[in-house]
């Protein structure tokens, strides 16, 4: 095994960057539940992927995704709606990875986005992105850290065409001072950096190569039209234009 591996791979890289994102924020405001959430997320998180993995293939297998997407969910949902909520989102994440798609390593959703809407959807929980909504620092992290993975996966122009539109519809409505400081923001930046350039379920080719963060932005503006009670616009623009590419786009 190389050196250095964890670092080596992008998936390795993105982890680092959210793990000192969860530590500033528990630095910022300690407290207990802050501490442990993400590392329930990521064992929980972990151990169904090896789980389902070893039932389906006979393979035991650790995968750097698992860590990911377990850190999102745990940085993302309500510490304060308990361990349940947090261990179904894992499995449902899980789930969706192992069995929605065309095959092995090919899913259709966002696996974090997935679980956490499914989790909101039928246990009503909230939606807080409680690790990057408490003020610069984390807006900070978010962009030294990801811009450098980004430009290296060649996915810096999906989170800035989706900031773009995100701007454009807020400035529709409110002052532009308002727009750029609610497009500045650390969900927006933990969304637009982290969970909508997902390699898997993103499109970086073709016609679409420009045109995937304009499509997920355009989403949004619909949904901020339509107004549903139940969960979180960004995360549900995501997952539909997840459909829109698993329907209707060529990524080969």
């Amino acid at each position: 095994m190389e050196r250095f591996l964890w670092w080596r791979d992008s998936r390795g890289k993105v982890a680092s960057v959210l793990i000192i994102l969860w530590f500033a924020t528990v630095v910022h405001q300690f407290q207990l539940l802050f501490l442990f959430y993400p590392l329930v997320a990521v064992i929980v998180m972990t151990t169904s992927d090896m789980l389902i993995t070893r039932v389906r293939f006979g393979k035991d297998v650790f995968s750097l995704s698992s860590v990911v997407t377990g850190l999102l969910i745990g940085l993302i949902l309500d510490p304060r709606a308990g361990a349940f909520p947090l261990i179904f989102a894992c499995v449902v994440a899980s789930l969706s990875k192992q069995f929605v798609g065309r095959g092995s390593h090919k899913h259709v959703f966002n696996p974090a986005a997935f679980g956490i809407v499914g989790s909101s959807f039928i246990l009503g929980n909230h939606i807080a992105w409680w690790a990057a909504s408490w003020g610069m620092i984390p807006i900070i992290i978010l962009f030294v850290g990801m811009t450098p993975i980004l430009l290296g996966l060649r996915r810096i122009f999906l989170p800035i065409t989706f900031l773009i539109v995100y701007f454009l519809m807020l400035s529709f409505s409110i002052p532009l001072s308002s727009a750029l400081r609610l497009t500045i923001d650390g969900t927006v930046f933990l969304f637009a950096l982290v969970m909508l350039p997902e390699p898997m379920t993103s499109v970086i080719s073709g016609k679409w190569k420009y045109g995937w963060g304009i499509l997920v932005g355009v989403l949004l503006v619909i949904l901020n039209a339509v107004r549903i009670p139940w969960s979180d616009p960004l995360l549900v623009a995501l997952l539909g234009g997840n459909l829109v590419r698993y329907f209707f786009i060529k990524t080969h």
